[in-house]
């Protein structure tokens, strides 16, 4: 890797080391304002900001040191796509996958200092959530259409190389 690439990179991660922070803080600074002051009724009462407890054996002790140890894999394997020098992990893609990062690593904050995660955005008929949850969301949903399209390229070029090889086997023939 040349220097000039290893500097881009170096930025690069920076900004994302910054973005990962803030969004973490930003969760976290959110969850610590809805339990000290409860319930806040925002845009005319039709988002709800109130803690929710969440009660289903997901979240029962037995399974919150599985619970955990599954997030922390799951949140090194992003991390390990992050820090790539793959080809096929472009910046934008670093950049989208540390959403997914910053939310699961607040949310394993979660778990480890209140034994739960704190979800307190109520909209509707829709599950309460946080804003952990909305960055892991976005990072694993543009995460899926990257690939998606990757893989629509790929298949477009191999489609393309097929039919142009039809071509100058169908060229010799004619030729012969």
């Amino acid at each position: 890797m040349r220097k000039e690439e290893k500097k881009k990179l170096k930025k690069l991660y920076i900004v994302l080391a910054i973005m990962i922070f803030l969004i973490i803080f930003i969760d976290q600074l959110s969850k610590v304002f809805v339990i000290h002051y409860g319930e806040i009724s925002v845009l005319s009462g039709n988002v709800i900001l109130k803690q929710s407890e969440i009660s289903n054996s997901y979240y029962d002790e037995t399974s919150r040191g599985v619970t955990i140890l599954t997030n922390l894999v799951i949140v090194g394997i992003i991390l390990g796509i992050i820090k790539s020098d793959n080809q096929f992990v472009t910046q934008k893609t670093k950049i989208l996958l540390s959403f997914a990062f910053a939310g699961g690593v607040s949310n394993i904050i979660d778990r480890l200092s209140r034994g739960r995660v704190v979800e307190f955005i109520n909209i509707g008929n829709f599950p309460v959530f946080n804003i952990a949850d909305v960055c892991i969301l976005i990072g694993w949903i543009s995460f899926v259409a990257i690939f998606a399209s990757f893989s629509a390229k790929e298949l477009f070029n191999k489609k393309s190389k097929t039919d142009e090889n039809k071509k100058v086997e169908n060229n010799d023939h004619a030729n012969s």
